[in-house]
């Protein structure tokens, strides 16, 4: 009882809610959507989200994740912490925008999307990384109404966009794009509005700050880019070798396997901070309990996965017909997410010992891999083998660092 009424408990309960709402939303213009969009407007959706999600680590150094850490600290000027780390951003946004105009033409010519649409892509990853900040900060304070209205009123915001470009003006692909970056830009300029009233911004700047923010999170880099690589290479590969069309297909099938996801995130938004909390009181009733909500967790999404392949012949009643092909692909890629959500119950331990090289090496190898593997796979099997590939690489990072985090902290893994 006393677990049931757990402030962990209560907090999942929040940001479980807030994010089924957050997904459910473009989850179910689906049916509209894939009516008024083409298989191959998809594909270049999904390589625009692939190349915006390889800048944000590169802009945003993931200032959200030592923010995070830093947070609750007392002995850090939080404002001095975050005005440092933002500055750079903006800095790093501006260089990385001078690289995307070189390589305009050849980055137009493998995605597919338009040139002049590249070029929002650091601004893009500059606006999100201050956002993240914002609902990081939430996140520490248990404050997770302010998170999920956030969270909410973006994608409400966005989605409507979206309808009004691609339905009212047949906009096709573009039109996803603008709705996105519109919003994206009014929800960073509200968060810098929140921060400024809770006095988190425009202080000084301190390198020693700086060099912390790098410390933690450059190492993170290629842990970032690694989960990138497993959620989108097999999209940019499928690109080359079957076109936009397969590409469309799949990215569909994963955006339903990615349900799984949805409930991994919001678990794991309750977790961190209370994982954190009991592991600075280094207590062994609290490991214990750890554990089995672990052991737990892990039937429980498995459970989860079943019941979304059964019910998937129903969700894919809604789509157009065009993308019915990728139905047979959500089981695998659920099963991938699933996999994801196990490795972030045991990746905690690294994290809060500040070990993100670790992290970063484990990562890059099996990213590494999953490359491998859906070069091996795609060109026989196409979206399938992209789907395999994915589960087989996200069912080894959990693996992974599931046996290096138990070296590092003594956990009761055989429930003594």
């Amino acid at each position: 009882m006393k677990l049931i009424r757990s402030r962990m408990l209560r907090s999942m309960g929040i940001y479980t809610i807030a994010n089924i709402i957050n997904a459910g939303i473009p989850f179910l213009l689906l049916p509209i959507l894939t009516n008024y969009l083409s298989t191959s407007d998809y594909g270049v959706l999904s390589n625009f989200n692939a190349l915006v999600n390889l800048m944000i680590p590169f802009v945003g150094i993931n200032l959200m994740s030592s923010a995070q850490i830093q947070y609750l600290k007392e002995d850090i000027n939080n404002k001095d912490y975050l005005t440092s780390g933002f500055r750079f951003n903006m800095i790093l946004a501006l260089i990385f925008s001078g690289v995307i105009y070189f390589l305009n033409g050849t980055l137009s010519s493998l995605t597919g999307i338009p040139g002049e649409l590249l070029y929002v892509l650091a601004v893009y990853a500059l606006f999100s990384t201050v956002i993240e900040v914002l609902l990081a900060i939430w996140r520490m304070e248990d404050k997770a109404i302010n998170y999920g209205a956030f969270r909410i009123g973006r994608t409400i915001l966005e989605l409507s966009l979206v309808l009004i470009f691609v339905v009212g003006f047949r906009m096709d692909f573009v039109g996803s794009i603008y709705g996105m970056v519109i919003a994206y830009s009014a929800g960073c300029l509200v968060a810098v509005l929140i921060l400024f009233k809770k006095k988190l911004i425009f202080g000084a700047f301190r390198m020693d700050y700086l060099r912390h923010a790098f410390s933690y999170g450059v190492p993170l880099i290629p842990h970032t880019l690694s989960g990138i690589a497993i959620m989108y290479s097999d999209k940019l590969i499928l690109t080359h070798y079957h076109g936009l069309d397969s590409n469309g297909i799949y990215s569909v099938g994963f955006m339903v396997g990615q349900i799984i996801g949805l409930l991994q995130t919001s678990f794991n938004q309750a977790w961190v901070p209370w994982v954190f909390q009991k592991l600075k009181l280094d207590k062994n009733e609290d490991k214990l309990r750890m554990v089995k909500i672990t052991y737990l967790y892990i039937i429980g999404i498995l459970i989860a996965v079943l019941f979304l392949w059964l019910i998937m012949p129903i969700i894919y009643m809604f789509f157009g017909k065009d993308f019915q092909a990728g139905m047979d692909l959500v089981l695998w890629i659920a099963l991938g997410f699933a996999f994801n959500g196990m490795y972030k119950m045991v990746s905690v331990y690294i994290f809060y010992l500040e070990k993100t090289m670790i992290i970063a090496i484990a990562s890059f190898g099996v990213a590494v891999l999953n490359v491998i593997l859906n070069f091996v796979f795609i060109p026989e099997y196409g979206p399938q083998g992209a789907a395999v590939a994915t589960m087989i690489s996200m069912g080894i990072q959990f693996l992974v660092i599931w046996f290096i985090a138990s070296r590092l902290i003594k956990m009761p893994w055989l429930l003594k």
